[in-house]
């Protein structure tokens, strides 16, 4: 009999133990991320996200200078689809002058997720105060300033870079990295004046908010 109770003490805690075990956050698949996109309104209450689809893609005519800063605007200014994504969902917004863009693509796993965006802040910790030109619609040609945030306990890392041109244009970008997804936002602000990040970043946070909403519906 005591043998048998210690047996069952021993089967009780470690279904105890396993309950408490972390579980792990979903990767998320195509109608997840258009769920978050559904929440990405703009100021006056719309949403107007779609899917993209990378055999529907066309990518745009140019290149950057020097060769190996050409990671940081492959999927803004050039508009090509990362190699290991599968899908995305992206939006659009016009504010006064400015033209904001929002996309996140999808990978197969968090591990091809994490591939890009190190390919991505490889390039940034090469180009940082370098001289940049974007031979490219829209074009600019200037020094490449940034920061980023590495992944902390629930915190996504974050990437964000400006290239200020001589007429005051800025071309900024803020780069979001998420379970199995990475995403944009491109700022094109043909308005003179120190570029500041605030806006941005507090864009990428509410993405982010979304992101864990919807994963948090499948735990």
């Amino acid at each position: 009999m005591f043998a048998l109770l210690v047996a069952v003490m021993a089967v009780i805690a470690g279904l105890v133990l396993w309950h408490l075990q972390p579980v792990p956050a979903p990767v998320f698949t195509l109608p997840d991320l258009q769920g978050v996109y559904a929440g990405m309104v703009r100021s006056d209450g719309t949403n107007d996200a779609s899917v993209i689809d990378r055999h529907h893609s066309s990518e745009e005519s140019g290149y950057i200078v020097p060769k190996a800063c050409e990671p940081l605007f492959e999927a803004t200014v050039l508009n090509r689809v990362p190699h290991e994504a599968l899908d995305g969902v992206g939006t659009f917004w016009a504010i006064d002058r400015s033209a904001v863009s929002l996309f996140s693509y999808r990978f197969r796993d968090i591990a091809s997720a994490d591939r890009e965006y190190a390919r991505l802040t490889r390039a940034f910790d090469n180009c940082r105060d370098v001289r940049v030109e974007v031979h490219a619609q829209p074009a600019g040609t200037g020094l490449l300033s940034g920061m980023r945030q590495d992944r902390a306990k629930e915190v996504p890392a974050q990437l964000g870079y400006a290239l200020t041109t001589g007429d005051g244009t800025e071309l900024a970008v803020h780069v979001l990295a998420f379970s199995n997804t990475v995403s944009w936002q491109f700022r094109y602000e043909p308005v003179s004046g120190a570029y500041t990040p605030l806006a941005a970043r507090r864009v990428m946070d509410s993405l982010a908010d979304q992101m864990r909403a919807v994963q948090d519906l499948h735990r």
